[in-house]
């Protein structure tokens, strides 16, 4: 693949040639006086072995964009610029979500109500029932 033309999907605009191939990535030179190396994950190429081409599935400001190669290709770099890495959440605590809940719900179940909030006080019957009882021993006058 050395040697390789750099092609977009769309134009098939030549943007640079691959000049090697590090792990899963195509490492793609561009520019003709200021050279520039660039590492490109396989997931986002498609090779054309009869056309010697490697067609990127990617816009091209996007792998103008991805992080410089200069010697080794810093993997974790170019994995996250291209958004490849894993976004999985490790739990280190051993709990599961279902296992967190559970212990705060049997948190507020054995938890006492603060005295003076009443059950529901948004219910306009439940802020005023002593002034309704009043009400009903009033004499009108």
């Amino acid at each position: 693949m050395q040697g390789y033309d750099v092609v977009t999907h769309d134009d098939e605009k030549v943007v640079g040639h691959v000049v090697d191939k590090v792990g899963g990535n195509y490492i793609v030179e561009q520019g003709h006086l200021r050279k520039t190396k660039h590492a490109l994950p396989e997931e986002f190429a498609t090779v054309d072995e009869a056309g010697e081409r490697i067609v990127i599935l990617v816009p091209k400001d996007m792998l103008s964009d991805s992080p410089k190669v200069n010697g080794d290709v810093d993997e974790d770099a170019v994995r996250a610029h291209y958004g490849l890495n894993d976004t999985s959440v490790d739990n280190p605590s051993g709990y599961d979500d279902h296992d967190l809940i559970r212990e705060r719900i049997a948190a507020r179940e054995g938890a006492e109500p603060t005295d003076g909030i009443r059950e529901s006080p948004a219910l306009l019957g439940d802020r005023l029932d002593d002034t309704v009882a009043d009400r009903g021993t009033r004499e009108p006058g």
